[in-house]
């Protein structure tokens, strides 16, 4: 479609005539967002939406998958432009202070506790070891500025175009098919076209703009903080960091909370932040805590789970308990949290590890989107396990990777040859089973 096609198609989606806003009616019907309760309604005049940039594969979020997504396509030979709302990347893991990388090791079927994360998580793990900005090697704890430097970096390696400050708020669909994304800038309203697209939102914004089946949970919503001045041998201070002298603090936050409404989301952060500072004093009133101090609260808010794909096959609780194997399996996970199975409380030492297939990151419709990150399918008991950075960074890299396959040989993701994807994979170090 060339730009004055696609222009007349964002206008007539927008409405056909430029007009004045207006107050509706307060009975006038609900469109959306239906969490919301609305005082009116406001007609927003139809306008055209430039598009400023293009790109083979276009990843929506800047999170651990998100990069993983794009640098990984870039690596196979097509072009991609990053999409970031904020002014880094990493999302929850460097701007939500989610500063362990959790679900890399899982019980072996001959009883070992095992690494299972590689490929381009593992480069990323011994890129800051050699800088000596991570510590623990099981549930590896990095610095969050180091990791955002480090994951800049691979971007630029990779040729990926990163465009910060925008906001996503909409798709562009013909048909079953994504053809760009609209975004709020502080340059005003810009559209970025895309062949294939990645959903690395977190929240599957992507998923549910595109008409994708998917479920939407309720989750705690919690936050990470950062502490400092904390004495080395001081216990019960938090997660010690590669920096001397400096915490990771956490904080569960509120049970059963919905992530996506935005006032609810409001008022959880100022409960949270209240709440690291009470905290930090608490130490500080400590014997020989005189010294610590607030270093720093999330700029990202810790939601955990909001919506997840139902995809073509989701990972199940039972098979993740019993080593299943998938002839398409492009990645796992590890056990990072107890779990109930069968009645009985299954602590983490305990956890198998387990095998993520293609068809759990891939949409049952849309031809040219998939799914990195914690909006995967599988099922509610698995979330956990699958929102953690270390499943994130493995399913953003094989949603990167596929995306670019399909592209390069011109098919939908749903006809990607999945032994060029796994043979792909393999040769990218990841592990596969």
């Amino acid at each position: 479609m060339d730009r004055r096609k696609f222009l007349q198609a964002t206008m007539l989606s927008m409405g056909a005539a430029m007009v004045a806003p207006e107050i509706i009616a307060k009975d006038a019907p609900k469109r959306a967002p239906l969490r919301l309760e609305a005082d009116g309604w406001l007609k927003r005049p139809a306008q055209e939406i430039p598009v400023i940039a293009e790109a083979d594969v276009v990843v929506l979020g800047g999170g651990p998958a998100g990069v993983a997504a794009a640098v990984s396509a870039a690596r196979n030979g097509v072009k991609v432009i990053l999409l970031e709302r904020y002014t880094f990347l990493g999302g929850l893991w460097t701007g939500g202070l989610v500063l362990p990388m959790l679900s890399t090791h899982g019980l072996s079927p001959k009883g070992e506790w095992e690494k299972v994360i590689w490929g381009f998580s593992n480069e990323i793990y011994m890129r800051l070891k050699k800088m000596k900005m991570v510590v623990n090697a099981k549930a590896p704890c990095v610095d969050p500025e180091a990791c955002k430097y480090v994951l800049e970096q691979y971007c630029k390696e990779a040729g990926v175009q990163i465009i910060y400050h925008s906001w996503a708020t909409d798709a562009v669909m013909s048909g079953d098919r994504i053809q760009a994304v609209f975004l709020e800038t502080k340059s005003g309203p810009i559209a970025v076209k895309g062949k294939y697209f990645v959903d690395a939102s977190g929240d599957g914004d992507l998923i549910a703009w595109s008409g994708e089946d998917h479920r939407e949970l309720k989750y705690h919503i919690g936050a990470m903080y950062r502490i400092g001045g904390v004495p080395e041998d001081m216990k019960k201070a938090g997660t010690k960091t590669p920096i001397s002298g400096i915490r990771n603090g956490h904080l569960h936050g509120f049970d059963d909370q919905d992530g996506l409404d935005v006032l609810n989301l409001s008022k959880i952060q100022m409960d949270l932040r209240e709440q690291m500072w009470n905290k930090t004093q608490a130490l500080r009133a400590r014997e020989g805590g005189e010294g610590i101090f607030l270093l720093e609260t999330p700029p990202q808010i810790g939601v955990r789970v909001t919506r997840v794909l139902n995809p073509v096959k989701p990972v199940t609780l039972e098979d993740s308990m019993h080593y299943k194997t998938y002839d398409d399996s492009i990645g796992m996970s590890g056990g990072s949290a107890p779990i109930m199975y069968q009645g009985r409380k299954i602590m983490a030492r305990e956890r198998p590890y387990w095998q993520i297939p293609y068809s759990s990151i891939l949409p049952k419709k849309c031809p040219n989107l998939l799914v990195g990150g914690r909006c995967f399918g599988y099922d509610d008991e698995l979330s956990y396990d699958a929102r953690e950075i270390g499943t994130c960074l493995v399913t953003g890299q094989a949603a990167g990777t596929a995306s670019a396959l399909a592209c390069l040989d011109r098919k939908s993701v749903q006809d990607v040859d999945v032994k060029k994807l796994r043979a792909t994979l393999v040769e990218q170090k990841a592990k596969l089973e």
